[in-house]
């Protein structure tokens, strides 16, 4: 069914319009290249960690949904096959440049007049980057030196990327604290933002070429990760490339559930519980959930290490377990399988992936064998890390993690019909080096997102550390937790993490959690979040493409989606893009807004919700 279009529409139409008037081309395309020099500290250029203004750059434009390469000159160089097409034309719309003020001689620096200028490309240079003269040319400004300053930030003139700071550029610095800067003078650009004397936020419009920012946030003390920052940054991008399709988050949470089908809980004296049975599940579990709308992941594991037979085995055939550390206690994991079913049922449930033992690999090497080692000695070290050995100080090696993977993969499919594409590490251990690397070993076996090394976005393209820009907390039955306590952004949703041992140490824990949480909060599921991350966006200032696959986005094949298309120079700015359920292309039109959007099959969909 196609929802008709405001009055207000019409309106836009006129606006747009003229904007389009104004002498904005469809070229170059939609997509952005984030350019660094010696940032990346993975040679392989796939994985990338936490630390410094790099990563947190990668994981924003990754959870916000923009399409972006990389491009690292301290391995590549800037010229014609890498930048411009084989018809001549820009392969990028948006150049981010982050790379380091360096010697950039022989590096191609010289192509990047030239792409600015005659091909219309923009520009959207950070902090010290602007030492390059090539590039501080480009952006109209000359870079001094670094400076400490008690200043915040103040406005200088009214514009579309200050529009909506409504006075929170003095929230930049809290008084009585001191940063770092970047001194610059302005030579041909006009100024948005200072700190003290001194610019903190630039623009120049070349004429018959592209737009060109200067932002200011000090990379070192990565100011990018400020809020405010961010929020500049994101408009800096939108004014320079004209638009821009993302997803926003605003007090969104995913909510996590560790340790059904642990064998750990029948004989781990500091971790020591009954499993929670079929009633308490839904008791504690799927009607609250039901009730407010949520939904909660379970991070299960389908191998069940039984000390007995020094064997794995299947944790729901489980049916009368007798617990090794309190007497008389028995654990009846069919019956948790059940309560499982019933909330994958209901909805409520999403299944995904603990690993598969949430043990070490090894269990009989020294200071083993664990099997019939003594729980009040070396049995209970910290045998529980599926994925870094901290008993032995090393790792695990990539062809081991593959095969807990994969029976992880192949169980969850056996057992709930489903396969998950999160995976939660075991015990909090990891393999970081990149031959061992568990998120890049969990990427090539199909996961798409995980909280292992840090909260990970997992691809085809890259391992992105999300964690500068994603939070996540945990709880606990014995402890109460507020919306007001989590530090909410809408470029990312909050992680809260809790254990089975919370239901089973009171059942209505989870029910009074949410209660406490209140109804402001939208619950998202990591397969959704996961289907944000992966769908894949082309196209120019005409018409975007929206491709959702089989796999990483298989959410959106019975759900609906929704994305903020922004646009400078238009009234309204913004407007909610609402995707019907369906795989596949989905196009949005940019120039004509007031057609809906149409699917792969040419259908007309209610896409368009103005804001």
């Amino acid at each position: 069914m196609v929802h008709l279009i405001s009055s207000r529409v019409t309106l836009f139409c006129a606006v747009f319009c003229c904007f389009a008037a104004s002498g904005a081309s469809p070229d170059p395309p939609y997509r952005f290249l984030l350019v660094v020099s010696d940032q990346w500290k993975d040679p392989a250029s796939f994985v990338i960690e936490d630390g410094g203004e790099f990563p947190a750059l990668a994981a924003l434009m990754k959870s916000w949904g923009l399409p972006f390469d990389i491009l690292r000159l301290d391995q590549q160089r800037l010229d014609r096959y890498h930048l411009l097409d084989r018809d001549g034309r820009p392969r990028y719309g948006t150049i981010i440049w982050d790379a380091g003020p360096g010697d950039l001689g022989g590096k191609g620096i010289e192509l990047l007049p030239e792409l600015v200028k005659q091909h219309g490309v923009n520009l959207v240079v950070l902090a010290d980057t602007a030492a390059v003269p090539e590039v501080a040319e480009l952006a109209g400004v000359r870079y001094v030196s670094d400076f400490i300053s008690t200043d915040s930030l103040a406005l200088a003139r009214e514009h579309f990327i200050t529009r909506g700071l409504n006075g929170r550029e003095k929230s930049f610095l809290p008084e009585g604290r001191y940063w770092p800067g970047n001194k610059v003078t302005a030579e041909g650009a006009a100024v948005l933002l200072t700190r003290g004397p001194h610019p903190f936020l630039t623009v120049k419009e070349w004429s018959d070429g592209g737009r060109v920012v200067w932002l200011g946030a000090h990379r070192a003390n990565v100011q990018i990760r400020l809020q405010l920052v961010r929020d500049l940054f994101k408009r800096c991008l939108v004014w320079a490339q004209g638009y821009a399709l993302y997803r926003e988050y605003p007090k969104t949470m995913l909510l996590f559930m560790d340790d059904m089908g642990t064998a750990d809980k029948t004989f781990l004296s500091y971790w020591s519980y009954r499993t929670p049975t079929e009633e308490e599940i839904r008791k504690g579990l799927i009607e609250p959930l039901k009730r407010h709308k949520a939904v909660l992941m379970q991070n299960v594991n389908t191998g069940w290490v039984d000390r007995k037979s020094r064997s794995v085995l299947n944790p729901w055939k489980q049916t009368r377990v007798q617990d090794t550390v309190q007497p008389g206690r028995v654990h009846d994991f069919a019956s948790t399988k059940r309560g499982l079913d019933a909330g994958l049922g209901e909805g409520v449930f999403e299944i995904q992936s603990q690993g598969w033992t949430h043990m070490l690999p090894d269990l009989d090497s020294p200071p083993g064998p664990w099997w019939d080692a003594p729980m009040d000695g070396v049995g209970s070290l910290g045998w529980w890390t599926e994925f870094g050995d901290p008993v032995r100080k090393k790792e695990i090696p990539a062809i081991t993690q593959m095969f807990h993977m994969r029976r992880s993969l192949e169980q969850i499919r056996e057992d709930f019909g489903v396969t998950p594409l999160f995976l939660m590490r075991g015990g909090g251990g990891f393999s970081r080096s990149f031959p061992n690397h568990t998120a890049r070993i969990a990427a090539q076996l199909g996961f798409g997102l995980s909280e292992l090394a840090g909260d990970e976005y997992l691809g085809r393209d890259y391992v992105i550390n999300l964690q500068p820009v994603l939070s996540r907390g945990g709880w606990a039955y014995n402890q109460t937790l507020s919306a007001s306590e989590i530090p909410w952004t809408a470029d990312a949703p909050y992680f809260l993490i809790f254990h089975d041992r919370d239901l089973a140490m009171e059942v209505g824990s989870v029910g009074r959690l949410l209660a406490g949480l209140g109804s402001a909060i939208q619950y998202m599921s990591a397969n959704e979040y996961c289907a944000y991350l992966h769908a894949a966006v082309t196209g120019d200032a005409r018409s975007l493409t929206l491709e959702y696959d089989e796999h990483y986005c298989r959410y959106f094949a019975s759900h609906a989606s929704s994305w903020t298309l922004h646009r400078a120079g238009a009234t309204p700015e913004t407007q909610t893009v609402e995707i019907p359920k369906g795989l596949g292309r989905h196009v949005v039109p940019v120039g004509k807004p007031n057609l809906p959007a149409r699917s792969s099959t040419g259908a007309l969909r209610n896409a368009w919700r103005i804001m």
